[in-house]
């Protein structure tokens, strides 16, 4: 088996293109450009002796392709997450907010009672402590 020189293979790989008319090849530096005519995809062939090979070329449309359809999925995932919440939480009205207010003023009533209760307390117990002792208590007499 003789090997090709890389001018008789891009004219071999021309010749299988032309025939089914599905693939262009165009030389590039290492090896050949390789255009699929049906799905638009663009591989990089290159190799050496009987052993070449070709990988899909890295291009924006294909990445664009990839991250539009992860976008969608995301989307999907998104909106079925939304669905699964179920409606809405009610909005607080006015009538919310003006009971809400009566309840803490009946609190706030009540928490003064209770601080004029215990000021009381404190005043009286703060005049029994500064009552000038009664010389005649003595319990010995």
């Amino acid at each position: 088996m003789v090997p090709l020189s890389a001018t008789a293979q891009a004219g071999l790989f021309e010749a299988q293109a032309e025939e089914t008319g599905r693939y262009t090849m165009e030389p590039v530096d290492g090896g050949f450009l390789r255009l699929d005519t049906q799905t638009g995809a663009v591989s990089v062939c290159s190799g050496s002796g009987d052993a070449w090979s070709c990988t899909p070329a890295q291009d924006e449309r294909s990445k664009l392709e990839e991250e539009n359809a992860q976008l969608r999925a995301d989307n999907l995932a998104l909106r079925e997450q939304i669905s699964e919440l179920g409606e809405k939480p009610n909005v607080t009205t006015p009538e919310d907010v003006d009971a809400a207010m009566d309840a803490f003023e009946t609190v706030a009533e009540r928490f003064g009672r209770i601080i004029k209760i215990m000021r009381r307390e404190m005043e009286e117990l703060d005049q029994d402590l500064n009552a000038p002792a009664d010389q005649d208590t003595d319990p010995a007499n």
